[in-house]
């Protein structure tokens, strides 16, 4: 495990973190040695993204209820923990979007770098800029760091979306907890948002990957709804 202090914040990372990374940046596809660098970057584009967010969190949180600020990167992304904070309500909301919002930020950053400078780089290689945000891989056929600039465009922006559904543990689910009293409700919002995002999705994209990882969701929520108290 990677330890390592930023801002005052103790960050964990586990194995798992950079091992999914690395299978949703495609590295049980690469073909040869030179291939390697694109799951590399999607790797560290990941690392940047899912970490920014995880700050967000908890750089909020300290500053609004104090108390002492853990991250653990591990597997889909990562976790903030807080040991004596004290937030209000209106506190506790603010950390939870205080993540998205940090991600959404770095996005749209990547967003204008890669519309300012690589954009007649696109247009030379006949590549739509807007395409380029929908779909990463396409860069791998202009240059590296324009790979890196999509890959956090896609994150960023993307993972924002994802993330604020309201689907328990994601933010979206944590901020339907600030205001809906009953368990159970809460976790059978994330069921049914889990299975009709997964099919959804497989109906637009005819893809695997939103679905299964919905499916994971849509299960984890189910099993808490089955044994929330009410």
């Amino acid at each position: 495990m990677i330890h390592f202090t930023l801002f005052g914040i103790p960050i964990y990372i586990r194995p798992t973190f950079w091992i999914v990374l690395a299978i949703f940046g495609g590295i049980l596809g690469v073909s040869s040695v030179e291939s390697l660098i694109y799951p590399a970057l999607f790797v560290i584009a990941g690392f940047i993204a899912i970490l920014s967010h995880e700050l967000g969190h908890a750089l909020v949180g300290r500053q609004l209820g104090g108390g002492q600020q853990t991250i653990i990167l591990e597997l889909f992304g990562g976790v903030t923990s807080s040991h004596g904070m004290q937030l209000t309500r209106a506190g506790r909301v603010l950390m939870i979007l205080a993540g998205p919002m940090m991600t959404l930020v770095l996005g749209v950053i990547s967003i204008l770098v890669a519309w300012n400078i690589v954009g007649p780089v696109l247009t030379a290689n006949g590549k739509d800029f807007w395409d380029l945000v929908l779909y990463p891989y396409l860069a791998t056929a202009v240059s590296p760091k324009l790979y890196i600039l999509s890959c956090l465009i896609m994150i960023g922006e993307w993972w924002t979306v994802l993330n604020l559904l309201p689907i328990y543990p994601l933010d979206g689910g944590q901020l339907v907890a600030q205001f809906v009293r009953s368990p159970k409700k809460v976790f059978m919002t994330g069921f049914i948002t889990s299975i009709a995002i997964g099919l959804v999705s497989f109906q637009l994209f005819h893809g695997y990957f939103i679905p299964i990882f919905m499916a994971l969701f849509a299960f984890s929520n189910y099993r808490e709804y089955k044994n929330a108290p009410f």
